[in-house]
């Protein structure tokens, strides 16, 4: 399938071609610096040569085409295709010109198809993104394509993406110095990697390789910051309903009182209290779950899923559950911590009720919540979630109605809020040029663990006086504290991960 290039370049949008030799990562590079996963928008194979047209692409913001970039196909004959050229300009000392290049795109069709394919952009206006993969010799071939290039004349970008996960090999810096007498710039660009950041300063490349287009692309750059600030403060608010949901959640059932029959009472009551509680953190468990598939939504994630997590890297045990002890040893705020903000919520630390013991605590643990919500804490911080439980009278039918939640333990939102915290870390850490995975995956780096208990002391405060609200059902007046505690979090996790 020919496609008409003049109908896709447009003078008033910046417009690029990508092009390279097969498998060097053109499309892995447009996937992610477009943040698009679908196949059938942009095919990622390992087999070689799968892009065989010129397919537009476009950067699309707020509702308007900002960029539109050509994926090529890649070159298959370049040193036959360069020598083709030159016997056709046939004056020597001069380089080929534009007229030469399009007479053999009319001539050579048939013997030179995916060359001509990838030049027809080119002389029809838009600029060069060469991608190479610098691990790769430089061939000559390689030269070929280099020369080629830059008898077009148009501005020119090369971009040394390593597929094996850094940009400077034993042939980078060959690479750069021969890209550096014929390209504009030359640039490193992870396409399994590049995060916002990476893709931004791509955008800075091509802004200064070409002043035509220098106000359309400042323009774009600042529509990309501020979407992507919208997508941080929209995240902060899907965290904060799933936090304010989970907290206040509670799950309702009965059973059957046989009245003098004390064991029969006993067992009936232990049977239900187990079902209410498989419930509860089913429940917790989907409220967690969805809110991380939003989360993948506002990044354009369309292709993963946010499975729970049923082996998470060893630095945080086995499973990453909610109603398991490794998953309250290795998340949340230490005993310390939540001495001092338990404090600070107060009273509401030693609320709960050990479901074990069936509400028959004679009022000691609200006791010492009172005294001291922070020396509850203490003994509290590595007990698994404690429930709260409400008993009902005796119904007209013989039953008693049963309430379970919300959990007391001063760790479950700290824990939770651990939990999407990693998920976020996950997401902005996945390029959309990645297709070997269908499912979220938990993040390696031991970096990524115990984000809450390195927040400062202050936004720990906040947030747990708005859990101890939450736990209550009663509003709240830091709700805009709260929601600046989130984001300024979430744009912390941006920082640390795109710095050096």
């Amino acid at each position: 399938m020919t496609v008409d290039t003049r109908s896709t370049i447009a003078g008033e949008i910046p417009c690029y071609a990508v092009v390279g030799k097969v498998n060097m990562g053109k499309s892995a590079v447009l996937a992610t610096l477009l943040e698009e996963d679908d196949d059938r928008i942009i095919r990622i194979s390992p087999e070689p040569g799968e892009t065989t047209r010129c397919q537009p692409l476009s950067l699309v913001l707020d509702g308007v085409e900002r960029l539109r970039f050509i994926d090529t196909p890649g070159f298959q004959r370049p040193i036959a295709a360069m020598r083709a050229i030159e016997a056709l300009h046939g004056h020597t000392g001069t380089t080929p010109d534009h007229n030469t290049l399009r007479r053999f795109v009319r001539e050579y069709r048939a013997e030179f198809g995916d060359e001509c394919r990838l030049l027809e952009p080119l002389l029809e206006g838009a600029g060069v993104v060469y991608v190479i993969d610098p691990s790769v010799p430089l061939y000559d071939s390689f030269r070929a394509e280099i020369e080629i290039l830059r008898w077009t004349g148009q501005p020119r970008l090369a971009l040394l993406n390593s597929k094996s996960g850094s940009a400077e090999s034993a042939y980078a810096d060959a690479w750069r110095t021969h890209l550096g007498t014929a390209f504009n710039l030359v640039r490193s660009f992870n396409a399994h990697e590049a995060r916002f950041a990476s893709r931004r300063q791509l955008l800075v490349a091509l802004n200064q390789i070409e002043e035509t287009h220098q106000r359309n692309l400042d323009a774009t750059l600042a529509l990309m910051d501020s979407e992507w600030l919208q997508r941080r403060e929209q995240a902060a608010e899907a965290i904060i309903d799933c936090l304010a949901q989970a907290m206040s959640w509670r799950e309702s059932g009965s059973y059957r009182d046989h009245g003098v029959d004390r064991e029969a009472t006993d067992m009936a009551r232990a049977q239900a209290l187990e079902r209410l509680g498989q419930r509860y953190f089913e429940h917790i468990t989907g409220l967690e779950r969805d809110c991380s598939q939003t989360l993948l939504s506002l990044y354009r994630h369309q292709a993963l899923q946010a499975q729970p997590w049923t082996q998470l890297a060893a630095m945080l045990g086995p499973e990453l559950d909610l109603a398991h002890k490794e998953t309250w040893r290795r998340l949340g705020l230490s005993r310390k911590q939540l001495t001092t903000v338990g404090a600070t919520a107060g009273a509401s630390a030693g609320l709960g009720v050990d479901v074990a013991t069936l509400g028959h605590t004679l009022g000691l643990a609200t006791l010492a919540g009172g005294l001291s919500g922070g020396a509850l804490a203490f003994f509290k911080g590595n007990a698994l979630p404690v429930l709260a439980l409400d008993i009902g009278g005796v119904s007209v039918g013989g039953g008693r109605q049963l309430t379970l939640g919300p959990p007391r333990n001063p760790n479950f939102g700290w824990i939770l809020l651990d939990s999407l915290l990693l998920r976020y870390h996950a997401i902005l850490t996945h390029t959309h040029g990645r297709r070997d995975q269908s499912e979220l995956q938990a993040p390696q780096s031991a970096t990524a663990s115990n984000r809450v208990a390195g927040l400062p002391r202050e936004r720990q405060k906040t947030l747990a006086r708005w859990f101890s609200d939450c736990r209550k059902g009663r509003s709240t007046d830091d709700q805009a504290a709260v929601f600046a505690a989130l984001t300024t979090t979430l744009a912390e996790i941006e920082q640390q991960l795109d710095s050096p």
